[in-house]
């Protein structure tokens, strides 16, 4: 066998070789199960709540503040606004719930499982800038948010650092439904 025929037998190899590593799954892989559909919601609240609903559900508030003549109302981790009619306007917290009241995700959980749960929805990405130095001419993904919706409702995931940070739901507008 002639060296270039060495050579390239050896090159063939190593390109066969690479190519099956490519295709090999690695383990970490993780299998999240069927992709969950809305009506979601935010540790129980929904968006068209009255604050007694919402009081029933999760129990006593821990805080409340009105300006503007909405009011704000915490419990715990889920803080939910109420309009000048008295229905949820905005829910935002820390966890997305099914309809069966199971928790889908909670702060913390990687936004691969995010997107493994939910699907991709409607993405959007925020940068800040990379490298070191006075000048930087690259970016950095820093976090992002993951968009839903169905009939009634927008749901957003917001993620910070590959985990997610908080989650909110909010009425569509009359013009979307």
């Amino acid at each position: 066998m002639t060296q270039a025929r060495l050579r390239t037998a050896a090159l063939g190899g190593w390109l066969l070789l690479g190519a099956v590593g490519c295709q090999t799954r690695t383990g970490d892989e993780m299998e999240w199960g069927p992709i969950s559909t809305p009506p979601w919601t935010v540790g129980g609240a929904k968006p068209g709540m009255t604050p007694d609903e919402v009081e029933r559900l999760l129990g006593p508030p821990t805080s409340s503040r009105t300006s503007y003549g909405r009011t704000t109302t915490q419990w715990a981790e889920i803080f939910v606004t109420f309009d000048l009619q008295g229905r949820a306007e905005d829910v935002m917290g820390d966890r997305l719930t099914g309809a069966g009241g199971q928790t889908l995700l909670q702060r913390g959980d990687s936004e691969a499982e995010v997107v493994g749960r939910l699907g991709g929805g409607k993405e959007k990405s925020s940068y800040r800038p990379g490298g070191s130095g006075v000048i930087s001419c690259s970016r950095q993904r820093a976090g992002g948010e993951h968009v839903y919706e169905d009939g009634t409702t927008r749901y957003t995931i917001s993620v910070y650092e590959d985990r997610l940070a908080s989650v909110r739901a909010q009425p569509l507008p009359v013009s979307k439904r």
